[in-house]
């Protein structure tokens, strides 16, 4: 997904970017979409010279984003099951199986916190180039 944003701060090796929001009304991401600031980090590995004001192209990989959806939807929800069946070893009690389905669900978006913390850096977007003011 490309995308056209604003530079907007360049701070200690940061670039802090900001978009239009009416941008993302194409993205199909955005049902999920939940944030209310415009602004966000991303990456220029090519060291492009970018100064705030500046416009620029970013490119962000469709399987990243759809793997990030997986990660923070899909995984603990999955893990809900796996809980289910543990409380269902453990015991023959319909609350038990339920409390530790939910505590599957609680670890799954825990490995997925843990997850994205770890790999934050190669989920965020990449540079491709610098937009001249038309």
């Amino acid at each position: 997904m490309k995308q056209i944003v604003t530079i907007q701060e360049t701070k200690n090796g940061k670039i802090i970017a900001g978009c239009d929001k009416s941008q993302c009304e194409g993205c199909k991401g955005s049902f999920f979409c939940t944030s209310k600031k415009s602004d966000f980090q991303i990456l220029n590995p090519e060291g492009i010279d970018l100064k705030p004001g500046d416009k620029a192209e970013i490119d962000l990989e469709p399987k990243k984003t759809l793997f990030s959806v997986f990660m923070s939807l899909a995984f603990p929800l999955l893990m809900f099951l796996p809980g289910y069946f543990i409380g269902a070893h453990f015991s023959s009690s319909e609350l038990v199986r339920f409390i530790c389905s939910i505590a599957g669900v609680a670890a799954g978006f825990l490995i997925s916190s843990i997850y994205f913390r770890v790999t934050k850096k190669s989920y965020l977007p990449v540079v491709t180039e610098k937009k001249e003011d038309e």
